[in-house]
């Protein structure tokens, strides 16, 4: 077979080593055994190559076609997902490497594998896997490179940085297109599995589930203000609203869970929307909220504006239609001073915020109704229990277990836990009063990054607050931990927790290194420009740049921007080009000799191949004696500098050259 048509040997170990690249992002969710059948795909092919083995029979490729298809069938359950499709083009992919028989083969390949290469994004979406996308493509466009180089011609680090260049000229016009092109939505949009694990805040609370989630120092989200930045004690980001209690356990109530019950933005308004009362200034962000399988989001009190797609509950819940299986960005406008069903509650509703079991917890029970008869008001039994908290109650992320009675337990007995704790007894104690009162969960505070204008909002910063609902007032949020450690809210997690706690805490977040904290920081700001500006560029940024740059987004300006760019790019390119093809001279006087040969020349005296300067002269002065003396004196300069190394006839050399006269 002719090296034409065969394949190289250095082409075929750029494949492999490209396709172990493209595979690698996929271990953590393919089935493990396509590497065993990769390596038997590879060994087969390299032996062919070798000409040990011949190529697969119909019949063996058959039988592989078969057995990659039983495995996926078995891993994915049947089912026919994401997974199951992205595992089957990798499987495509491996096997195609038994049909590579003439380079054209490979042209497929490369192209097939180029396509596989972008399927890691549907799994990752941060800039440690745009870079490795990226060394991806140069690694199999290294592979297409070679296939055109012969053994003679090949060597590792020409073709690496040819494949450098080729891409460093593609990169100007990539970025035009990216920027032109019309978008449907960001780049994190395409949905992912919905089956994926789930991070951060779960739809149920029991005691120590929040302290646990707040010694994760994983992201949340993050948030940009467009306005004032809201004080520490008015961050509070509400996720959902717990309504039933089984005596250890809060979730929402079933009617919270009516899909019906959520109003979309291409419906008419709710009648509960009607019930909203904003007060004050509002307060314009953007939150950047990091995929946790979940549909709801994360917003400050009461939302007014937000992006399209998002729906809201009646407990200012907002969320999305499908599971938040990437990361998204939305901008929302709240109104943190409120008043909500101030009017009154419907019956189902007031019998829903004061339900309990009645055989959980007696001794609360029986304490609280003392305390009711005692009171002469809700607002005085509040301040009651707020002070029962304050007395010798201890905030910790390392509270005792609880059993069944968890609240009795902890109001009489620990009296130490973390927020949720607080809460849930907090609420179940107001319920026992006949006292309309809720739990809510979500985020409390946030850290400002120190390099950018943006909050960070972690697990860590996970949190549990009571809503009470108090005549005239309609619903008021109360903190209980504030009674016991007020720093939380105004200084953080880290300020409220005892001393050894605390040091703990530090050590898994990293605070008490602060090389690794500004190195933190630092990748967190990148992270954060590449999700905003590039995996967040929408139609909305797009009409933003395009108004900007381009006046408009009129096609006849996106066309002349494309040209332009092209036009650039091909006219540098080209200037390279002859850069490169112009003529190198080893020395100085070899530029000024043979501008003296190019006069000549054009005089019809040119000097031939191999010709030396001194014959060369005798040539010329046979047939131009008028040019004998200067002819002569250029040949004896350039000779004194050449063989006789004598570099201060160098100026005397340019003078003359430059005074001929032909």
């Amino acid at each position: 077979m002719s090296e034409s048509v065969q394949i190289p040997r250095n082409s075929l170990a750029w494949l492999l080593v490209a396709q172990i690249a493209i595979f690698l992002p996929h271990t953590g969710h393919a089935p493990l055994w396509l590497w065993a059948v990769w390596l038997v795909v590879a060994l087969w092919r390299w032996q062919v190559f070798r000409g040990a083995w011949s190529f697969p029979s119909g019949w063996v490729k058959l039988t592989l076609i078969v057995i990659c298809g039983a495995g996926l069938a078995f891993s994915y359950g049947g089912q026919f997902g994401m997974g199951t499709m992205v595992s089957l083009l990798l499987a495509a992919f491996m096997l195609k490497l038994l049909e590579l028989r003439r380079r054209r083969d490979i042209l497929v390949l490369c192209y097939l594998g180029y396509f596989v290469a972008g399927t890691q994004f549907l799994f990752y979406s941060n800039l440690v896997a745009a870079f490795y996308g990226l060394f991806s493509v140069v690694v199999l466009t290294a592979a297409l490179l070679a296939s055109h180089q012969s053994l003679r011609q090949y060597r590792f680090w020409r073709t690496f940085r040819l494949t450098g260049v080729l891409l460093l000229q593609a990169t100007p016009l990539m970025v035009i297109l990216f920027l032109v092109v019309p978008r449907v939505g960001a780049l994190w949009s395409v949905p992912a599995e919905a089956g994926g694990a789930s991070t951060g805040m779960s739809d149920s609370m029991s005691p120590g589930e929040i302290s646990n989630l707040a010694q994760s120092n994983a992201l949340a989200f993050r948030v940009t203000f467009e306005s004032e930045v809201p004080q520490p004690a008015e961050r509070y980001w509400r996720g959902l609203v717990f309504s039933d209690f089984d005596g250890r356990t809060w979730r929402q109530s079933h009617r919270q869970q009516l899909p019906h019950l959520v109003n979309w933005d291409d419906e008419p308004p709710a009648v509960w929307r009607d019930q909203i009362e904003r007060l004050g200034r509002p307060v314009r962000y953007e939150v950047m909220l990091e995929p946790n399988h979940e549909r709801w989001l994360y917003t400050l009190p009461a939302p007014s504006e937000w992006s399209d797609g998002i729906g809201i509950g009646p407990e200012f819940r907002l969320q999305k239609r499908q599971r938040v299986s990437q990361r998204i960005q939305y901008q929302v406008t709240s109104y943190l001073d409120y008043r909500y069903q101030r009017v009154g509650l419907a019956d189902w509703e007031r019998r829903q915020e004061v339900q309990f079991p009645s055989a959980s917890n007696p001794r609360t029970q029986e304490r609280i109704r003392e305390w009711q008869e005692e009171l002469v008001s809700d607002e005085a039994l509040i301040e009651r229990l707020l002070e029962h908290y304050r007395a010798s109650f201890h905030y910790t992320l390392q509270p005792q277990t609880l059993g069944r009675h968890s609240v009795d337990e902890f109001l009489w007995d620990t009296q130490a836990g973390f927020c949720e704790h607080f809460a849930s007894s907090f609420v179940f104690a107001l319920r026992v009063a006949g006292i309309p009162a809720r739990v809510v969960v979500g985020y409390q505070g946030g850290e400002r990054s120190t390099l950018e204008d943006y909050w960070i909002v972690r697990q860590r910063d996970a949190h549990a607050w009571a809503e009470v609902w108090l005549e005239d007032q309609g619903w008021v949020r109360f903190d209980p931990t504030t009674a016991v450690a007020p720093e939380r809210i105004e200084l953080g997690l880290n300020e409220a927790l005892a001393q050894d706690e605390a040091f703990q805490a530090s050590r898994t977040f990293g605070a008490d290194r602060g090389l690794l904290l500004q190195l933190s920081l630092r990748w967190d700001l990148l992270n954060y420009q590449w999700n905003r500006w590039v995996l967040g560029y929408d139609n909305r940024l797009q009409d933003r740049w395009m108004e900007n740059w381009l006046g408009g987004r009129d096609p006849w300006r996106v066309a002349v921007a494309i040209l332009l760019t092209g036009g650039v790019l091909v006219t540098f390119m080209v200037l390279v080009i002859l850069w490169q093809q112009r003529p190198h001279y080893r020395y100085p006087a070899d530029r000024y000799y043979a501008r003296f040969c190019a006069r000549l020349a054009r005089a019809g005296l040119s000097r031939s191949r191999g010709e030396d300067p001194r014959a060369y002269a005798h040539r010329v002065i046979a047939a131009r004696p008028d040019l004998a003396e200067p002819v002569e004196r250029i040949t004896r300069y350039y000779e004194w500098i050449i063989y006789g190394d004598d570099h201060s006839a160098l100026e005397q050399l340019r003078g003359a050259v430059k005074g001929l006269k032909v």
